[in-house]
C-alpha cells in the first residue's frame, strides 16, 4: 500500500515591536510531530482541518477556531487526520516575553505561570487572533496590529492569571528527575552515558529508564535529543548556518539532525533559518 509523503508549508515572522516573539503559520498534510517539548509557551489557533494531539498525559482533538495552549516543558505531539489538510497559526512567547506583555497589560503573573487548559473554545478571542494573524507579514507593524495583539493577550492572560494565584509549577517532579534533567541540560553537548546517569541518582539502569519515562513522558535519549534540538533552534534563529548549529548542539550527523528537527518543528532546519528575518511573506517550501 502506497504511503503519502508528508507535506509542509511554513512561515516564521517576528519584529522587535512585538518583543521578538516568534509567530508561525503552518499548512500540513499527512504530518505527525514526534513527542517533544519546548522551553517556551505555544499558543496555537487552528484555522482549517483537525489537529489530533497528545499533551502531558491526555489526547485532544482541536478543530477550526479552537485554541491549543501548551506550557513550557509539557510533552506533546500533533497529527493531521487522514487526507484533511491542517492549517494553523502559532505564537511562541518565552517566559520573559510573556511577563513583559503581562506587565504592560497590568496583569501580575504568578511564578511558574501555566495555562490550565490545553484546549480552549472562545469565539471572541479566536476572531481577534485570526484578524491579527491574517494581518502579519505585510511588511510594517501598524498601530492597529499592536492594539489587536495586546487585546488578544489580555483576553488570554487575564482569566488565566486569576486561576493561577497558587503559583503552581507546570511539572512537580521528584528530586531524582530534577537532578537528571538538570544534568542533561548542562551536558547536552557531551556523549552522556546511561552509567553516568545511573550513578548520579544511585539507581540501576533498568529502573532509572522506567522511572524517567513515566515521570517525564519521553525516554532519557529522547529528552537529550529535544534539548539539543531546542538549542539548535535558538542558534538558527540567530542566523547560524545549519551545520554550525548542529555541531554546536551536539549533533554530528547532518541527516540525523535534519530528521529530528523536522519531526519536532514541522520544518527543516534550512527552512527555519531562512525565515529568521523580521518579515516572511512567502511560505518556505519543504
Amino acid at each position: 500500500m502506497k504511503t503519502t509523503a508528508p507535506a509542509t508549508k511554513f512561515s516564521l515572522w517576528r519584529t522587535e515591536q512585538l518583543y521578538n516573539i516568534d509567530f508561525a503559520s503552518y499548512a500540513l498534510s499527512h504530518h505527525s510531530f514526534s513527542r517533544h517539548f519546548h522551553d517556551h509557551y505555544v499558543i496555537e489557533l487552528v484555522t482549517k482541518g483537525v489537529d489530533n494531539f497528545y499533551c502531558d498525559g491526555r489526547n485532544y482533538t482541536a478543530q477550526n477556531d479552537q485554541l491549543v495552549l501548551i506550557n513550557p516543558g509539557e510533552v506533546h505531539t500533533g497529527n493531521t487526520v487522514s487526507d484533511i489538510p491542517l492549517h494553523y497559526y502559532s505564537l511562541y512567547p518565552g517566559k520573559k516575553e510573556l511577563e513583559q506583555v503581562a506587565a504592560i497589560l497590568g496583569i501580575s503573573l504568578p511564578v511558574n505561570f501555566c495555562f490550565q487548559r490545553s484546549l480552549v473554545d472562545s469565539s471572541l478571542l479566536t476572531q481577534k487572533l485570526r484578524l491579527f494573524f491574517d494581518s502579519l507579514g505585510s511588511g510594517q507593524v501598524s498601530l492597529q496590529q499592536q492594539e489587536i495583539f495586546f487585546d488578544c493577550m489580555y483576553e488570554l492572560l487575564q482569566p488565566a492569571s486569576r486561576n493561577n494565584h497558587q503559583s503552581i509549577s507546570c511539572h512537580s517532579k521528584n528530586e531524582r528527575i530534577q537532578l537528571l534533567t538538570g544534568f542533561i541540560r548542562s551536558h547536552f553537548k557531551e556523549n552522556i552515558s546511561l552509567q553516568q546517569l545511573s550513578g548520579l541518582v544511585s539507581l540501576d539502569p533498568f529502573h532509572l529508564t522506567r522511572l524517567f519515562k513515566k515521570a517525564v513522558g519521553v525516554s532519557l535519549y529522547e529528552y537529550l535529543l529535544i534539548i539539543r534540538t531546542e538549542h539548535a533552534r535558538q542558534l538558527l534563529r540567530k542566523g547560524l548556518k545549519v551545520r554550525e548549529a548542529a555541531v554546536q548542539s551536539g549533533f554530528y550527523d547532518s541527516s540525523h539532525f535534519n530528521r529530528i528537527f523536522y519531526k519536532m518543528n514541522g520544518a527543516s532546519p534550512k527552512s527555519f533559518r531562512s525565515s529568521k528575518s523580521q518579515y516572511c511573506t512567502r511560505f518556505a517550501e519543504q
